[in-house]
């Protein structure tokens, strides 16, 4: 959020992994993403700011697993 200029309130975001226990490696990542609402930023941006958050980050890139994310912004 502060790359782009905005101060987050309350984020609390869940991962729940997909395991193959018998190649011993993550094959997904589930985030559920929770956040109270910030002023000047829509639904619509926040939605587009996560995604781009998901589609940069350095753990994920380095995993190269399926990632599915889940926005509740109230």
């Amino acid at each position: 959020m502060e790359c782009s200029g905005f101060i987050a309130n309350d984020l609390n975001t869940e991962a729940t992994l997909d395991v193959d226990m018998a190649d011993l490696k993550i094959t997904g990542i589930h985030l559920d993403l929770k956040a109270s609402l910030i002023d000047g930023v829509s639904a619509e941006a926040f939605q587009e700011i996560a995604e781009g958050a998901k589609a940069n980050c350095i753990v994920s890139k380095a995993l190269s697993v399926p990632i599915t994310l889940n926005i509740s912004y109230q």
